[in-house]
């Protein structure tokens, strides 16, 4: 997406008419072309704007403004494609907006009420803050909460390793306590990893979606972790947000032949349980796959096809591809653009972001934490091993107790033996060594 100069002043105070009612924020947006705009959230907009270089309109409700000056983005609710959903545009990137219907540019007026997202301290009209959320037991036997809201977990680091499948299933257990039909949000920054870690969550993310509705958050997802976002219900992207790159090697070399076929299947598999065309999935796999598509410039509609035959390229047979936030939004693989929880909320259609609960930070925050010190600590019981030959047994027995707390760390990162046995009969050896010097 090509950001032009833009200058876009925010005004702090909206003043609204009427007595008592509470007040909204005010905005006045000046483009690059000369027009402007002033209005409230929650004005009903015409908006004309261009993306990738073709010149796009809709008309929505402004739901919220938000981002520093240069980099606003305008959050706008109407018909996209046929359907109802809120899109994030770009105020640099937009030709024009008015108050719908008009035939100038002029101040908007509230047409639909919004509900801004809140921050802890907001104050509801009033002066009384606003409720916290209260948990309760209804008849079915499921927890409820008073407040919609989300299963929120950052997934970070490499899969397999830190970024595992085991945490994956602990947030969904948590949601499961709620019933179906919970908001499950993975925020995934992953250079990828292991694709045997990649089998157990393909078969965890099929089987949640029958019941909840799961959303990737992406700051990097590469390869595994691209496999991971590809099987949610939907992908939202940060600005700086990176997707594909899904080469499997088997060792230091790409694999190919049948090994390629079959992965190249699950990969369309994949993309086809997300809702998304498995032509672009199998270029982010094999640089032999292309990807091309055509835009409809008024439905929005996206054709994509398996060569370079479309206007806009993708994907050429040079290079595996790796979705940006501009060519993953205008091909339809990304739901929305989202740098904030508040911003992603809106997206969500939720009043505000709310977390039921903090398990899912915790889930993460423990095993992170033990990965810290199994990394810190596993060096230092190897020197301890060299300096205290005679304390080898509690070592060996230490080490051994590592392999059940961070088993992945051990064996894919520092690269001890799958198979802990030799350390057990190592122990036993010791003890009848010692058994006999004893004697």
């Amino acid at each position: 997406m090509q950001i032009r100069i833009a200058t876009i002043l925010a005004l702090l105070i909206g003043l609204l008419a009427g007595g008592n009612t509470a007040s909204a924020d005010q905005y006045e947006l000046t483009f690059s072309n000369g027009s402007s705009w002033r209005g409230d959230d929650g004005a009903l907009v015409d908006v004309v704007y261009n993306e990738q270089g073709i010149e796009q309109s809709m008309t929505g409700v402004i739901k919220k403004i938000d981002g520093r000056p240069g980099f606003q983005i305008v959050f706008i609710r109407g018909q996209i494609a046929g359907r109802e959903a809120t899109k994030g545009i770009f105020a640099p990137d937009i030709v024009s907006m008015k108050a719908a219907g008009d035939a100038k540019d002029s101040v908007a007026t509230a047409k639909t009420p919004v509900t801004k997202p809140a921050d802890a301290d907001r104050k509801r009209p009033g002066g009384q803050p606003s409720k916290p959320a209260v948990t309760t037991t209804g008849e079915d036997g499921y927890l409820k909460s008073s407040k919609p809201g989300v299963f929120f977990m950052p997934w970070e680091g490499p899969v397999g390793i830190e970024a595992r499948h085991d945490e994956i299933k602990a947030i969904i257990e948590e949601a499961d306590k709620y019933g179906p039909g919970q908001i499950i949000v993975l925020q995934i920054n992953s250079p990828g990893g292991l694709v045997i870690e990649g089998d157990k969550i393909h078969e965890t993310l099929k089987d949640v979606k029958k019941r909840h509705r799961v959303v990737a958050w992406v700051k990097e997802a590469i390869s595994a972790a691209a496999f991971a976002s590809l099987h949610c219900d939907e992908i939202y992207f940060m600005q700086v947000g990176a997707m594909g790159s899904a080469v499997m090697f088997a060792g230091q070399t790409a694999i190919s032949g049948d090994e390629l076929n079959a992965w190249l299947e699950k990969f369309s598999e994949v993309a086809e349980i997300g809702g998304r065309d498995p032509i672009i999935a199998r270029c982010m796999v094999t640089r032999t796959a292309m990807a091309s598509y055509d835009k409809d410039s008024e439905t929005g509609k996206v054709t994509i096809y398996p060569d370079m035959r479309g206007e806009f390229d993708i994907s050429d047979d040079k290079n595996v591809l790796t979705l940006n936030v501009d060519n993953a939004m205008d091909c339809g693989y990304a739901d929305g653009v989202a740098n904030t929880t508040d911003e992603l909320a809106v997206l969500l259609d939720l009043p505000e972001w709310h977390e039921v609960n903090d398990s899912g930070r915790k889930i993460h925050e423990r095993w992170q934490r033990n990965v810290k010190q199994c990394r810190e600590r596993i060096p230092r019981l190897n020197a301890e091993m060299q300096r205290n030959p005679e304390k080898a047994i509690t070592l060996l027995k230490e080490l051994l107790g590592w392999y059940n707390r961070c088993y992945p760390v051990l064996v894919y990162e520092m690269g001890l033996p799958p198979d802990p046995d030799p350390l057990r009969r190592q122990i036993e050896e010791l003890r009848r060594q010692r058994a006999r010097q004893r004697n």
